[in-house]
C-alpha cells in the first residue's frame, strides 16, 4: 500500500520535471513564503496523485524542487496534521516523497507554545529531543508498516543530527537554545493542566506537528535538523496568565519570518 502510493505520486511530478534533490525543507505555520524564492518547479499537492492535501491556515499544499542557495532542494510549502483528519502515515508521507526524490538531509520547521518560562515569544529554538505523544497512544507514522528491506524498529536515541545544530549555531541567530518538543494531536491547545504535564515531563515547548516526519526520516536514514519558533508562553495557571490569542501569535510569525528566511539560508549555504 505505502510503496504503491509512493509511485504514483513519484509519477505525477516526474511528468513535471526530472529535478532531483539533495535537501528537504517543510516550512511550518506563517514560514511558506520561503519556498517562493526556490529556483524551479512547483507543483500542488492536489496535482500530485496519492498526495494528502493541506487544509490548515496558511499552508499553501505546494510543493517546491529546484536549486536555492547553491543547494538542490525541495521544500514543501505547507504540512499535514492529525487534527485536518490525516492519518499518522498522511502526515509522514511527504517526508518519503522528499526522500525519493533524493532528499538525505532534513529541515523541519514549525511554531510552537512555551513551556520553558527561559523560551521568549519570537525566539527560534532547536530540538535536542521529543516526546511523541500519538506515536505513544498507537498513532505512530510507522503503525501497520510492513517492508522487507527495512525494519519499523526505529532507534530514535540521536534523533537531531548534532552536525546540523552545530551548524545552525553559527548562523544569524547566535548559539540556539535547545529543547524538548512534545508533540500533541490538536487541534485544540492544552490546558493549563496539560501543560504542567509535560512540563513535568520535561518538556520545553508544545505543537502539533513535525515529529511524525522525523520518526519517518529517521526511518529513512535521512538527517534532521529541527527548528522551532516560540509563538507564545503555554498557560499553566489559568489564575496569573492570559489566555492564547491567535492574532498575536500570528503578529510574531510574521516579525519573526525575516530572521528565520535568514537561517535557513545560512544553514542550506554551510551545506555545500
Amino acid at each position: 500500500m505505502f510503496k504503491s502510493r509512493l509511485d504514483r505520486a513519484l509519477a505525477s511530478i516526474r511528468q513535471r520535471t526530472d529535478l532531483t534533490a539533495d535537501i528537504a525543507v517543510i516550512l511550518g505555520s506563517g514560514l511558506g513564503d520561503y519556498a517562493e524564492g526556490l529556483d524551479g518547479v512547483s507543483i500542488p499537492y492536489a496535482e500530485i496523485d496519492g498526495f494528502p492535501q493541506s487544509t490548515a491556515p496558511a499552508h499553501k499544499g505546494v510543493l517546491h524542487i529546484g536549486e536555492h542557495r547553491g543547494q538542490k532542494v525541495v521544500i514543501l510549502q505547507g504540512r499535514l496534521h492529525l487534527y485536518e483528519g490525516h492519518s499518522p502515515q498522511d502526515a509522514a508521507f511527504p517526508v518519503e516523497v522528499a526522500n525519493a526524490l533524493g532528499a538525505k538531509t532534513i529541515i523541519l520547521t514549525n511554531v510552537s507554545g512555551g513551556l520553558n518560562p527561559d523560551y521568549k515569544p519570537g525566539e527560534i529554538i532547536a530540538l535536542s529531543d521529543h516526546i511523541y505523544l500519538p506515536g505513544l497512544t498507537g498513532q505512530g507514522a510507522l503503525v501497520g508498516r510492513q517492508d522487507a528491506n527495512r525494519s519499523p524498529f526505529v532507534n530514535l536515541t540521536q534523533t537531531y543530527h548534532e552536525a546540523l545544530l552545530d551548524l545552525a549555531n553559527k548562523g544569524p541567530e547566535g548559539r540556539l537554545k535547545r529543547g524538548i518538543y512534545a508533540c500533541l494531536a490538536g487541534p485544540h491547545f492544552e490546558t493549563p493542566a496539560e501543560g504542567r504535564m509535560l512540563r513535568m515531563l520535561g518538556a520545553d515547548m508544545v505543537g502539533m506537528s513535525t515529529i511524525h516526519e522525523a520518526v519517518m526520516a529517521r526511518y529513512l536514514d535521512m538527517k534532521i535538523l529541527a527548528l522551532s519558533l516560540i509563538v507564545n508562553p503555554v498557560v499553566t495557571d489559568i489564575g496569573t496568565q492570559g489566555v492564547v490569542d491567535e492574532v498575536e501569535i500570528w503578529d510574531v510569525v510574521k516579525q519573526a519570518q525575516p530572521r528565520f528566511a535568514a537561517l535557513l539560508n545560512h544553514i542550506l549555504t554551510g551545506l555545500n
